[in-house]
């Protein structure tokens, strides 16, 4: 029993020690809604979640900020030497949203309780040019980040000039891996301890 136990923590040791590399990638806007395999976060119609410096837009106000391309909707702008954290409902295993107008300046950073995850700025958001445009498909993206078998449970929106511009956050929960290995596991030990009860009663 002690053998298949600590083969089933050394299971979930490997699966936790897996790839924690976001893989990142992204479509042409304007935005086609949310993605197959995942659920709406929050479209920003309400600031629920919601905590730092930010505003709750529609609409553009040039020098300030811009709506993402084709987005009528309220969405979501932090303005230079601002930051919004966004807590999420939920640890996701997978997340995205729809940056318009991307700026080499905007920064998004994601979070795992404390622990900083991964972050990523305008900038290495290929194929986007990152030049503010916000007429251009290119620049306005559906952006998914996959967390290599994390977790994510905040992230946290950064721009140091106007603006960061985002709506309509999605994300995908966690698979159970982990947990798949360890019912595995612990299955296992008690098949091992009925089998020997069984042999037990009939010896007896």
């Amino acid at each position: 029993m002690i053998k298949l136990m600590l083969a089933a923590s050394a299971a979930v040791s490997l699966a936790a020690s897996a790839s924690a590399i976001t893989v990142v990638t992204s479509v042409n806007g304007p935005d086609t809604g949310i993605p197959v395999g995942q659920s709406l976060i929050t479209d920003f119609n309400t600031p629920a979640g919601l905590s730092g410096n930010y505003q709750l837009v529609t609409g553009s106000i040039s020098g300030q900020y811009a709506a993402p391309l084709g987005n009528a909707t309220q969405y979501l702008a932090v303005l230079g030497g601002n930051t919004a954290t966004l807590t999420l409902p939920r640890a996701l295993r997978s997340l995205s949203f729809y940056w318009g107008s991307i700026d080499e300046y905007n920064t998004v950073s994601f979070f795992n309780g404390g622990d900083l995850v991964s972050s990523f700025t305008g900038a290495q958001i290929p194929p986007a040019p990152a030049d503010g445009s916000q007429g251009d498909p290119f620049n306005n993206r559906r952006v998914n980040f996959n967390f290599g078998g994390q977790s994510v449970t905040s992230v946290a929106f950064n721009s140091s000039a106007n603006s960061f511009e985002l709506d309509t956050v999605t994300g995908a929960v966690p698979e159970p891996q982990t947990w798949a290995l360890l019912v595995f596991g612990f299955g296992m030990v008690g098949a091992t301890m009925r089998r020997r009860k069984y042999v037990n009663s009939v010896v007896s």
